[in-house]
């Protein structure tokens, strides 16, 4: 819980005496360990009624998928297109074949569905070589001619287990060729979470007398006979040999009431995919495999090709690369294998604990979590052992799973962290009232009193002192957290030592404390009460400045100081426009947050003009601020309102001193201040990131604005120039935005001119070198603004992609004058020209500027000797009306 938030719940009347009790029972930690016992009790019962509810099934389903990926065995066995040879030598051991069908089979048999004939031969060639069982997992309820009557004849061998879709839950059944008898089928035995992944298999189920088996559990069942082992379904479990299977319950591990009608049983995977051998139908048809591969084992035929769509989710889909889904019959030889596995090598499947003992075990984790916060403070220690917890609780489920056990895993986390997080609020409640690191008054604390303070003597002036260490971000980057918690200490233990009779300090934020001066005498007036605040905060700047040791090194600190005094907020002015944040109405001048507040300001002004400064509030910096929101609130509606709009200054070709085109300069037409210059509001958009719709709309409407002009006037086309702010020009779709205005203004690209100022294409030189590229392949052209006036190199300046250098006005203005900029000018000019640039020159005013320009075949001129910055109605008369400027000069 926030200080603030506890701050405001502890100071309301109505919670006080809560607050008494929690303050008095915290002297008694006796107390304290029953409460944590109850906190932690209270909170494991919550969540294990959300348990119960189904809420964290979600992430137990998570928890096992990742407990599955984790303690399955590596893969070890080729894919299909392997050496049979290498394939034999590593899985001579293995009981399973995969026969797939892949992407290449179908495309090499030019057909799909596969005709009997292919399936007829495919199984006349695996019984030359003696399988114990081929299950055929692929649908055949529907004749395929040819050869119809001989894959007839090869389902009725003894050894072929076929596949079919029960009807449940509106589905259509599709039943097995009928030439297999009812023993030799299996039905497809998924069952798919409400997440769409495969965790259960669906064994057994019987209706009535009818009694149903998988299609896995058939082949096991076909597998163990030969082997002289039995497979029988009992009441209470599937009876392999000697081995029992046990169904799940709805409520076994993560599950919360799942339907489990039948025998069901949880899926123990070997691995993501590679679970058995796999030829592919090619391979086998062609006979491209060693017969011991076959001879004995259980082959499975199916089809791994995505295009069929018989894939799924598994537990390995969540993390795998991509899609990752598996084959429906690599998934039958994990169930087959699965039971195998449990009837010959005792290899257990998936149990889980009792739903009591894992309640119990839930709860020992919450208690645990909450024993921790009691004991432990310190949040470096809490969060060590939270994780070494969290990481406990995963391990062990972990090593259960892999001993095919399967424990809930996010409830016994949720509980210790819940618990843990309970603890803490509850702590955090008890020290309200002080910094846990300086042991001072924290913010809510010292609210109170200056709040207390300011209404008992109203009469009298209140002084507080915020004091901001500087730099202390970077202290804490370079030194480290806790060197920055032995700073604080060290500064607040200072400041306690220094501070003046009958004054209180706290700590109110991160590097920030405050100081409230004792009582003025009577004869104090807020002048003196200022002259008084302002010696001490000098003081107290000087004293804690003086060098501490952190960890063996020597640090000089430096205070920054904002001083506020209440009876200023009688004297605040009025804005206009926000006189809730500018004015103090009666009610509300002894407000301890206005005060904070006011103080605030102070020392972000303070801050602004450097290291250990000190500033007293006083009421302009208050309108400066609201203006500045105003600014920013007003810019927001202008931009919905269409309140901005585009003046047009003309560019003059002083060779000819005729119009040759137009830079698009912003105004802002308020609907109550009236015009606003940009240079009130251009700042505000650019740290705020209004820029970027508003330099979008410029460069639309100026486009636009081009177009309609050149058409207009083909004789004498004007083109347009357009200032790009940095924010824009980091745009990462910049390129593609301007590109997309050309396209659909229809301006023809080399009439649109974008002007940068120097500093935004110095400040990464190689990434400002591959924008400008981009824009240049687009045709239009480029120019540096403000030529002279930045810090650009002129190392690089060559290779910038540009077309124009804009000599800035105050070079121009001073011309004229003794020892002035007149070489320069000529330098910058020659500079251009020799880097193949044309040159403009902006603020001419004077006839003998201009001359002086026309005599260093300075290109372009614009100023208010030719024409103020025009709307574009008296910049569209310029263009029906041409101005031949020599007559006027």
């Amino acid at each position: 819980m926030p200080f603030k938030t506890i701050g405001k719940l502890v100071a309301s009347p109505l919670k006080q005496q809560v607050t008494d009790f929690f303050i008095r029972i915290n002297t008694n930690r006796d107390c304290n360990l029953v409460r944590a016992i109850a906190l932690s009790s209270i909170t494991t019962t919550c969540l294990l009624g959300l348990s119960q509810l189904g809420l964290l099934q979600d992430a137990e389903l998570a928890a096992f998928d990742l407990l599955t990926q984790l303690t399955t065995t590596p893969h070890y066995l080729n894919h299909a297109s392997a050496n049979p040879k290498a394939v034999l030598a590593h899985g001579k051991n293995q009981r399973i074949v995969i026969v797939s069908i892949t992407e290449e089979d179908i495309q090499a048999q030019n057909q799909w569905p596969l005709s009997d004939q292919i399936f007829a031969n495919l199984l006349s060639q695996l019984q030359k070589d003696n399988p114990a069982v081929i299950g055929l997992n692929i649908y055949r309820d529907v004749p395929h001619e040819p050869g119809t009557y001989a894959l007839t004849q090869q389902l009725q061998q003894d050894n072929i287990i076929a596949v079919n879709k029960l009807g449940f839950e509106g589905e259509g059944e599709v039943p097995a060729p009928p030439e297999v008898p009812e023993e030799r089928i299996g039905f497809t035995d998924f069952v798919v979470d409400a997440d769409g992944t495969i965790r259960r298999h669906f064994m057994f189920a019987a209706l009535g007398d009818i009694e149903l088996y998988s299609f896995s559990l058939r082949l096991a069942q076909q597998f163990l006979a030969q082997k002289g082992l039995a497979t029988r379904a009992e009441p209470d479990a599937i009876a392999l040999g000697s081995t029992r299977i046990k169904p799940i319950a709805p409520d076994t591990g993560g599950y919360h009431n799942i339907d489990t009608e039948g025998y069901q049983a949880l899926i123990r995977y070997f691995s993501m995919s590679k679970v058995a051998q796999q030829l592919s139908l090619t391979q086998v048809i062609s006979g491209d495999y060693e017969p011991e591969m076959i001879a004995g084992k259980i082959v499975i035929i199916g089809t791994t090709a995505a295009s069929q769509q018989d894939i799924f989710q598994t537990p390995f889909s969540a993390t795998a690369n991509g899609d990752f889904r598996t084959p429906g019959v690599v998934i039958h030889a994990q169930l087959t294998k699965q039971l195998l596995s449990a009837a010959l090598d005792g290899r257990s499947l998936l149990g889980a604990w009792p739903q009591w003992a894992e309640l119990g075990y839930a709860a020992l984790c919450g208690l645990s979590g909450g024993l921790l916060i009691w004991r432990c403070s310190h949040p470096r220690i809490i969060a060590i052992f939270t994780l070494a917890g969290v990481a406990g609780i995963f391990i062990t489920a972990g090593l259960l799973f892999a001993n095919s056990i399967w424990i809930p895993v996010a409830l016994p986390i949720a509980a210790f962290v819940g618990t843990e997080a309970s603890l803490v609020v509850y702590k955090e409640f008890r020290k309200t009232f002080y910094d846990s690191i300086t042991g001072l008054p924290n913010r809510a604390l010292f609210t109170q009193e200056l709040q207390r303070r300011l209404k008992q003597r109203p009469q009298h002036p209140v002084a507080i002192i915020l004091l901001d260490i500087d730099g202390f971000k970077l202290f804490n980057e370079s030194f480290g957290l806790r060197a920055g918690d032995r700073l604080l200490q060290t500064i607040a233990h200072q400041l306690k030592q220094n501070l003046p009779a009958n004054a209180k300090s706290a700590r109110i934020a991160g590097d920030e404390f405050v100081v409230l001066l004792g009582k003025p005498t009577r004869n104090s007036v807020s002048e003196g009460i200022e002259a008084r605040a302002i010696a001490i905060a000098q003081q107290l700047s000087q004293r804690l400045s003086t060098p501490v040791n952190i960890h063996c090194q020597k640090v000089f600190p430096s205070v920054s100081t904002g001083i506020a005094i209440s009876s200023y907020a009688e004297e605040q002015t009025v804005s206009p426009h926000l006189p809730s944040l500018t004015a103090h109405p009666p009610s509300q001048r002894l407000n301890a947050e206005d005060l904070l507040r006011d103080a605030q300001t102070a020392i972000s002004r303070a801050k602004s003009k450097g290291r250990g400064r000190c500033e007293t509030f006083n009421p302009d910096m208050r309108v400066k601020l609201s203006n500045r929101i105003w600014i920013e609130a007003d810019l927001r509606d202008a931009i919905k309102q269409k309140d901005l709009l585009l003046y047009y200054q003309p560019l003059v070709c002083l060779k000819t001193m005729q119009l040759a085109g137009f830079e698009a300069l912003l105004r802002w037409q308020h609907p109550t201040r009236g015009m606003i210059s940009p240079g009130e509001f251009i700042s505000v958009a650019e740290d705020t990131g209004l820029i970027i719709p508003i330099g979008q709309w410029v460069l639309e409407v100026a486009c636009t604005q081009a177009q309609k002009w050149r058409q207009q006037f083909p004789d004498r086309p004007p083109f347009i120039s357009v200032n790009l702010s940095g924010r824009q020009f980091s745009q990462q779709d910049l390129v593609q935005q301007i590109d997309r205005i050309l396209t659909e203004t229809q301006l023809e690209r080399s009439a649109l001119k974008l002007e940068l100022t120097e500093s935004v294409v110095m400040d990464d030189v190689a990434a400002s070198i591959d924008i400008l590229l981009q824009l240049k392949a687009l045709q239009l052209k480029l120019g540096i603004d403000d030529f002279g006036t930045g810090y650009s190199s002129l190392s690089y300046l060559h290779k910038f992609p540009l077309d124009t250098l804009k000599i800035d006005r105050s070079f121009v203005m001073e011309m004229d004058s003794p020892g002035g900029t007149a070489e320069l000018v000529k330098t910058i000019i020659a500079l251009g020209h020799n880097l193949g640039m044309n040159i403009v020159a902006e603020g001419i005013e004077e006839e003998s500027q201009a001359q002086k320009l026309q005599a260093l075949h300075c290109e372009y001129g614009q100023g208010y000797l030719f024409a103020k910055p025009l709307p574009a109605q008296a910049a569209e008369d310029l263009l029906t009306n041409p101005i031949d400027w020599n007559k006027h000069m």
